[in-house]
This record gives C-alpha cells, sequence and structure tokens, in this order.
C-alpha cells in the first residue's frame, strides 16, 4: 500500500510534455551489479563551507553511489571545494575505474538548469573552503587556452527540456570550481587512451523554485537520472561516431595538430628570444621580434596606452638606459594556441629589478612575415604578486 509520501514522489517523477502527454520515465536503479558492469561516474561537491547549506549537486547524486543502472554501475564521488581538487580527485579515479561516461554537477543559479559548454584554462580570483585563493591563475600550466564542450550538448538538452526539465545552454561556467571540473574533465578526456563521454551541468539551489516546481534532493536526482538517459539515447541513435568525439578546443580543427607541432617549436623560440633580448638590453633584437606595423597595448589602472612598434621600443631602450637597477623578465608559464594562420600566446611572467618582483601577463597574438613567426599584437599588464 502506497503512502501519501510515496504517492508525492512517484507523482514528481511522471513528467508531462506541453501536448500533455506523460515523458518517458528514466530506469530506476537498483542495487544488483553485474560484476564487469561498465562504469558511469557521477561527482558533486561539498557546501560551499562550514554551516552552509547541502550543495544540490552532491545531494541530488549521493544515493545512487554503488547502484545499477540500464546495465552500469554507478559511482558517486564527492569533490572538495578546493582550487587544484578536481585534477587530484579525478584523475587517479578515471584511471582506476576506466568509465565510459562521467556526468559533474555543481549547485548553480535559480530558475533552470545549465549544460556548461565552454571551460577557461583560469582561475577567478575566488577563496576556496580553505579559505585560500587559486595558488596558480591557470587550471593547467600545459593546457590549450579552452575547451569547448566535447559532448553532443543541444541534444542533451532538447531530450531535458522535452522531459520537463527546464535546461539552458551556457558559455560561462562561472571561473570557480565548476569551471575547473570541466576544464579538467575535457583535459583527461583528450589525453586518454579510451574517451569517456564527458558533460558538467549546473543544478539550482535547493530550496530554489523552477515555476511551481520545488527543488529538492529527489527533483534533481531525477535530472541526473534523466541526464543519463539522454545519453544513452544520443550514444544508441549514433553508436559508431562515439569512439571517434573528441574535446574541441577553440581555434583548432582536428586537422591542425600535426601543423600545430611542426611550428610550436619555432613559436617556443621566438617567445625565448622576446624575453632573453629584453633583459639582455639588445633592444634591436627585441624589436625584431615585432612584425611591421606592430600594436603594442598596455593595461593599467583602467586604461588602454597603445603603441606602435618604433615608439614603443624606443621607450623600453630609454626604460634601461635610466633604470637603477638591471631589470630581468621571465617566462613562468606559457600556452601556446594556434588559430588557422595566426598563434595566440598567453604568457605568465615574473620580473626582477633589484628588491622590486612582479607578476604579469603577456597575450601576444603571432603571424607569420617572410617565413618566421612575428608578434603583430601585444596586450600586457601587470599583476600584484600577493596575488599569484
Amino acid at each position: 500500500m502506497l503512502t501519501f509520501c510515496s504517492l508525492l514522489l512517484l507523482f514528481s517523477t511522471l513528467l508531462t510534455d506541453e501536448t500533455g502527454t506523460t515523458a518517458s520515465t528514466p530506469a530506476v536503479p537498483s542495487r544488483t551489479l553485474p560484476a564487469d558492469a561498465p562504469v558511469i561516474v557521477l561527482t558533486g561537491f561539498e557546501p560551499f563551507g562550514e554551516k552552509r547549506p547541502a550543495n544540490p549537486s552532491w545531494e541530488g547524486i549521493s544515493a545512487l553511489h554503488d547502484t545499477a543502472w540500464n546495465g552500469h554501475r554507478i559511482v558517486a564521488i564527492q569533490l572538495p571545494v578546493v582550487w587544484g581538487a578536481p585534477r587530484r580527485a579525478l584523475a587517479p579515479q578515471l584511471e582506476k575505474l576506466q568509465p565510459v561516461a562521467v556526468f559533474s554537477f555543481g549547485q548553480g543559479r535559480s530558475g533552470a538548469f545549465a549544460i556548461e559548454t565552454r571551460a577557461l584554462n583560469h582561475r577567478g580570483e575566488i577563496p576556496d573552503n580553505s579559505g585560500q585563493t587559486p595558488p596558480e591563475p591557470l587550471i593547467a600550466g600545459d593546457g590549450p587556452t579552452e575547451y569547448r564542450s566535447s559532448f553532443p550538448f543541444q541534444v542533451l538538452a532538447d531530450h531535458l527540456n522535452k522531459a520537463g526539465f527546464q535546461t539552458r545552454i551556457s558559455e560561462n561556467a562561472g571561473q570557480y570550481l565548476c569551471e575547473e571540473t570541466l576544464f579538467t574533465l575535457e583535459l583527461l578526456r583528450n589525453r586518454a587512451a579510451e574517451k569517456p563521454d564527458v558533460a558538467f551541468c549546473h543544478v539550482p539551489p535547493l530550496g530554489s523554485m523552477i515555476g511551481q516546481q520545488l527543488v529538492d534532493a529527489a527533483y534533481v536526482r531525477s535530472f541526473v537520472l534523466q541526464v543519463l538517459s539522454g545519453w544513452q539515447a544520443a550514444r544508441q541513435a549514433a553508436p559508431a561516431a562515439q569512439p571517434a568525439a573528441t574535446a574541441v578546443i577553440r581555434g583548432q580543427s582536428p586537422g591542425d595538430s600535426k601543423k600545430n607541432s611542426s611550428e610550436k617549436a619555432a613559436v617556443e623560440k621566438l617567445i625565448e628570444e622576446y624575453f632573453k633580448s629584453w633583459s639582455e638590453q639588445r633592444m634591436q633584437d627585441y624589436g625584431g621580434c615585432f612584425a611591421d606595423g606592430a600594436v603594442i597595448q598596455e593595461i593599467g589602472s583602467g586604461s588602454i596606452n597603445t603603441q606602435m612598434k618604433g615608439p614603443f621600443v624606443a621607450q623600453q631602450t630609454t626604460y634601461h638606459k635610466l633604470a637603477i637597477f638591471k631589470a630581468v623578465e621571465v617566462p613562468v608559464r606559457t600556452s601556446i594556441q594556434f588559430e588557422a594562420d595566426l598563434c595566440r600566446v598567453v604568457v605568465y611572467w615574473k620580473l626582477t629589478a633589484g628588491p622590486r618582483v612582479q607578476y604579469g601577463y603577456d597575450h601576444f597574438t603571432l603571424m607569420k612575415q617572410k617565413g618566421a613567426w612575428k608578434i603583430v599584437n601585444l596586450v600586457f599588464y601587470g599583476t600584484s604578486p600577493d596575488k599569484n
């Protein structure tokens, strides 16, 4: 006999589409686990600090841990809200479990679910649960500038909306641990021999409303199961395409990898010469790193100072002549990204001049002139040492 609470729970899982017909309900997990069942990993986060509300991303998946779903074993992993934790936690687990899919969830805004489709290789200056701001500004020093989601997100969004879950597509994952998780998943997937499907979704806070629907753990769990249902439907619709799926890196097509490999050394040599010639005050060689007509822009105090190549190199020459201490600038971390006939390079640098130490970023746009890579645009700015 069903109790009143049981009836309410059953009713909440029956979803009706706009035509008034009942949408398909995803399979309910069981505790029967095949010994060789393929694994699906679900991840959610701990609360955002002590005495903070429960995180819906974990509350929605925790009960699914170690259950069987449509022939798969579900493993739920709770991620700490700590910078660097996604890679430290996920890399060994994915290596051990070899999952066919990883679906990560995080707490987002009220009013709708969101599928994140873009992850920048950048951390916001936001304290984590340990009270620390990012130890490094980049999520992965050896990673690309950004990843575009490798998952067929539009197909999933259509499936979820049809099933009654108001879902939007987002390109702003928040520059916090959620974005770091999606970037980490795409990075690990891109480097794995067997590439799992990966996706990241934001879920509304517990206690918020989507229309007349209260967001509680059971509702989030229903959403998660519908995500799995949509994923399986997409795989069944195009099974041959799944193994070939690759992470999409902005500005780079799959055919560019060979070209990038052959050109990367030349770009690295140019960037090395740029920093060495400036530090060694070989200003003619320094000027030779720039293309004819190059534009240099310095950002500071909310303003932009723009100069052409000639005046800028002359200004740098004067700086060295008048400086009390010899200035040495070295690259700390470099990211290189090829885009058609251009190359974009981001360098996080350290400048030392006597007792003064400064950090900052150089954003280069390069192109070839007379067969050699040259700087056509440079945007640079300094940051406070205590923030890096």
